[in-house]
């Protein structure tokens, strides 16, 4: 499978950021486990799961999502695999399609949740502190401590028992990017 191969020539060059890793094999998957400790897994699966429940939408056939609800069930047993190995799995993904567009990408979280089964915590540690050691900033990026970069999201509601909040635009109340309010809390 070319994908498979893809994988090998990433490990290969060491390329750090690994998108669309999920048909990987025993092989690719062994790779990826030994370089664990300077790479990142992408699964990238909005696109997965949104063409797979297309019913007819961005003309997708019946038949097609149906092979993308199989993708999606391979993609989330590869992700299964990977976590067992001690590979960090990250959302994100691909945006600025009609069946993906700019501004939802808080959709990848709620994926992580319900799909792949990780916990909300989990997936805000993979979005946040692993995203900071991805741009090669850990204890800068992603982490709320002193001297690290002021990037916060306060949002009315618990991400922690319903990630589904971090969708909601109306929830986030305040948002702080390098220390400077981006958005303001509104007054009361």
């Amino acid at each position: 499978m070319p994908g498979i191969v893809l994988v090998m020539l990433a490990l290969r060059h060491g390329i750090e950021v690994i998108y669309h890793a999920n048909w990987a094999d025993e092989q690719a998957l062994d790779g990826l486990e030994a370089a664990r400790d300077r790479i990142f897994v992408g699964p990238a699966l909005g696109i997965t799961y949104n063409l797979s429940q297309a019913e007819g939408r961005w003309g997708v056939t019946l038949e097609r999502a149906e092979a993308f609800e199989r993708e999606l069930e391979v993609s989330v047993e590869t992700v299964a695999r990977l976590r067992q190995r001690g590979v960090r799995v990250l959302p994100g993904g691909d945006y600025g399609f009609p069946f993906t567009p700019h501004g939802t990408y808080a959709r990848d979280l709620w994926l992580f949740v319900k799909i792949l089964g990780f916990s909300p915590m989990d997936t805000l540690i993979a979005a946040t502190r692993l995203g900071g050691e991805l741009m090669g900033k850990p204890g800068e990026l992603g982490v709320v401590t002193t001297g690290a970069l002021a990037d916060l999201l306060v949002v009315d509601g618990d991400p922690l028992a319903n990630i589904e909040v971090l969708q909601d635009r109306d929830a986030l109340r305040m948002i702080m990017k390098d220390g400077a309010l981006h958005k303001a809390p509104a007054a009361r």
